[in-house]
C-alpha cells in the first residue's frame, strides 16, 4: 500500500536524522532481501566473466604416470606442442596429469596411493579426458594389459612418414582379452588363465623426452585407446619427433 506524501516525508527526514550505523542498521533490515539477492547476481555474474575470459580450449589431455619430469621442462614442452599445433597459447592448453603412481598392489606399500591414481585414470578414460600417457615400464604393463592402450601401428597407418620414424621405437606388450581373475580372488579357481595378444601399443621415448637428463630408466609413450583427439595424439608424437 502505498503511503500518503507526509509519511512518506517524515520517514526521509528520520532517515536523514539517523547516524551511519543506524542508516546501516535500516537498510539490513528492510533491505535484506533484495541486497542478499542482488550479491549473488553480481557473484554468479563475476564468476560467469571471470570463467569466460580465463578459458581455455582443452588440446591435448596428457598424463604422467610413474615418470617425474621438472615443472620448467613439462610447461616447456606443453608449450611447445601448441607452437607446433599452430594454437594460441592464451585460450589453449595441454592439460597434464602429473605423479599419478601405478603399480601392482602386491608389489608397492603405499596401496592407497597406487589405488587412487588407478581409479583417476579410470575415471579420465571414461570421461574421454586422457590422450596421450608418458609411463615407466610397471605402468607400460598395467595399462598394456588392461587394453587401455592403442594399437600403434594400426594408428600410424594413415601417416606413412610418421610410421617410418616411429618403427625403430615401437614396443610390444601383452593385452589380456579375457581372464579368470574375478574367480581366483573369489577362490572359486586355483590357478590364474588368461587368453592374451601382443600389440605394439606403445613408442620407447626415453631419448625423444630427454634421455637420461632427467629421467630414470626408460620411458614410454601409449595413446589411450578411446581418444577423441587421436589427430592431436599422433600430432604430439611427430612434434616429440620434430623438435
Amino acid at each position: 500500500m502505498k503511503l500518503p506524501e507526509h509519511e512518506r516525508q517524515a520517514h526521509r527526514e528520520a532517515f536523514r536524522a539517523m547516524s551511519l550505523p543506524e542508516k546501516a542498521g535500516y537498510i539490513l533490515a528492510y533491505y535484506k532481501l533484495p541486497l542478499v539477492i542482488a550479491l549473488i547476481a553480481l557473484v554468479a555474474l563475476g564468476t560467469a566473466v571471470k570463467q569466460i575470459v580465463t578459458h581455455r580450449d582443452m588440446v591435448l589431455y596428457l598424463a604422467y604416470a610413474n615418470v617425474s619430469i621438472p615443472e620448467q621442462d613439462d610447461d616447456e614442452l606443453a608449450a611447445g606442442f601448441l607452437e607446433h599445433q599452430g594454437a594460441d597459447p592464451a585460450r589453449c592448453d595441454v592439460y597434464r596429469y602429473r605423479d599419478l603412481y601405478l603399480a601392482d598392489p602386491e608389489q608397492t606399500a603405499d596401496h592407497q596411493y597406487s589405488y587412487a591414481s588407478r581409479l583417476k585414470v579410470l575415471a579420465v578414460v571414461d570421461a574421454k579426458q586422457l590422450d596421450v600417457v608418458i609411463m615407466n615400464h610397471d605402468s607400460y604393463d598395467l595399462l598394456s594389459a588392461s587394453g587401455y592402450l592403442l594399437d600403434l601401428e594400426e594408428a600410424l597407418a594413415g601417416r606413412p612418414d610418421l610410421q617410418a620414424q616411429a618403427q625403430g621405437n615401437l614396443c610390444r606388450n601383452v593385452v589380456v582379452l579375457s581372464d579368470n581373475k574375478v574367480e581366483v580372488d573369489l577362490g572359486e579357481a586355483d590357478a590364474y588363465e588368461a587368453v592374451t595378444e601382443e600389440h605394439a601399443n606403445a613408442l620407447e621415448a626415453t631419448d625423444l623426452l630427454g634421455g637420461s637428463e632427467y629421467l630414470t630408466g626408460d620411458v614410454y609413450l601409449g595413446i589411450i585407446g578411446n581418444t577423441p583427439r587421436l589427430e592431436e595424439s599422433l600430432d604430439f608424437v611427430e612434434y616429440l619427433y620434430q623438435r
